[in-house]
């Protein structure tokens, strides 16, 4: 249920913006706060966050666009298995977010487009017939506080839909493509002039990577391809476990992110790591 409380806040939060928003599909205006407010309320949650509030730190942090970086729409014609579909749904929401958070709204509606053509291969279609989420993403293509509502929506349909087909075991395939997605454009911004807070950002979101474990651990007997999923993203768990600056943050309760400088070598072979298993992903 955790996964679910998580998913509603972005609910939540718009519905206190908007009393007709579930009303009326045409109508997606939020005040200026929202995208802030679903941030701060999801940060002190310990649960698995969603990709758009991942993109939104790491947006906040100095994550800036650049061309090219986000996977393909051309490659998910050969995505066939309900697991790589999953994980690069996964991905594709990232990505999404990614584009949403930096303006780039033809491509964030292309990338939704195959978000919903992918999932429609794991029985989640239902998912976009509800309360119109793709046709009011794409007319408010514009308006990034709407947007973030209506992914919002569409993770919490998403989680729904996978309870309901019993296919609960995505629900960590999908988040470690989007986690993994995140990280990768997080990681590339930094190669490419990142500052600080980029760095500090990719600190607070490697935290995340035992969750993801610990989740797909739970439905690891329901998909053998999850054991493999779960070998690869402890090779990331064990290159973050090695950084020294780490140690010092456990070792040391009382400190913070921000209270550490990582070396650029510790970073890049945290980076080395997640770009290896994003290819994996990525190919298939």
């Amino acid at each position: 249920m955790k996964k679910y409380i998580i998913a509603l806040l972005p609910l939540f939060l718009a519905f206190s913006c908007s009393n007709d928003t579930s009303q009326n599909s045409n109508k997606d205006s939020t005040n200026g706060d929202t995208v802030k407010e679903v941030i701060e309320t999801s940060e002190s949650s310990s649960t698995l966050p969603s990709p758009f509030r991942i993109a939104a730190m790491f947006k906040r942090s100095g994550l800036k666009y650049i061309p090219g970086l986000t996977n393909g729409n051309e490659k998910e014609a050969s995505y066939s298995t309900s697991f790589v579909c999953a994980e690069n749904m996964g991905v594709y929401s990232s990505d999404m977010a990614y584009c949403v958070l930096n303006k780039q709204t033809n491509e964030g509606q292309q990338l939704l487009k195959t978000i919903r053509t992918i999932g429609g291969r794991i029985n989640l279609g239902k998912v976009f017939e509800k309360s119109n989420l793709f046709d009011r993403f794409n007319k408010n293509a514009n308006n990034e506080d709407s947007l973030a509502t209506i992914i919002g929506e569409i993770q919490y349909e998403t989680d729904m839909q996978l309870d309901a087909n019993q296919q609960n075991e995505l629900y960590g395939v999908i988040f470690a493509g989007a986690w993994v997605e995140s990280m990768y454009l997080g990681g590339q911004v930094y190669r490419n002039g990142g500052n600080e807070k980029i760095v500090q950002a990719l600190l607070e979101q490697m935290a995340v990577a035992t969750n993801i474990i610990e989740e797909l651990k739970i439905n690891e007997s329901k998909n053998e391809s999850i054991t493999g999923l779960i070998a690869d993203m402890q090779i990331i768990q064990d290159a973050i476990n090695s950084m020294p600056s780490l140690k010092k943050l456990k070792d040391n309760p009382e400190l913070d992110f921000k209270d550490i400088s990582p070396t650029k070598a510790e970073i890049e072979s945290v980076i080395t790591t997640i770009e290896t298993l994003r290819k994996k992903i990525t190919n298939g």
